[in-house]
């Protein structure tokens, strides 16, 4: 397949660009179909610009799921208790709250501290639950 440069001009900017031969083979070798439609320049402004601060959003970086065979996509969201934005591998619904990792660790540790307290109240229920009932059977063999 023979390639010639083009003349395309940028969605963004007045700007005409020439689409080269060499970057028409590597868009046809990785199974582009679509031509450019920003001129260098505007490509290189909204790869820097995501629309928000860098700061803003934590990056975590490519992580894989499933031994690395399928990419996970992260969705943005606001923590429910600092408001601060963070990352999470679901998509945020509006009537249940989103944590990030460092509030949902102190909340895991509230509620480990509850389950602890309620199984030792049961705990305790149930062993004086069965001290009545011993001292009753024992009671009731006194007086046969």
């Amino acid at each position: 397949m023979s390639f010639t440069d083009r003349k395309l001009k940028c969605r963004d900017c007045p700007d005409e660009f020439t689409f080269t031969a060499g970057e028409q083979e590597f868009y046809s070798s990785k199974g582009l179909e679509h031509d450019p439609v920003r001129c260098p320049n505007c490509r290189q402004q909204k790869k820097t610009s995501s629309g928000m601060e860098s700061t803003d959003i934590p990056r975590y970086g490519v992580y894989a799921s499933y031994g690395g065979r399928t990419p996970r996509q992260l969705f943005v969201a606001e923590c429910g208790q600092c408001k601060k934005l963070t990352e999470v591998p679901f998509r945020p619904r509006d009537d249940r709250p989103v944590l990030c990792s460092d509030c949902y660790g102190e909340q895991r540790k509230r509620d480990e501290v509850l389950a602890a307290a309620e199984e030792e109240a049961a705990a305790a229920r149930i062993a004086a639950a069965g001290r009545t009932k011993t001292e009753l059977e024992s009671g009731d063999l006194d007086r046969e």
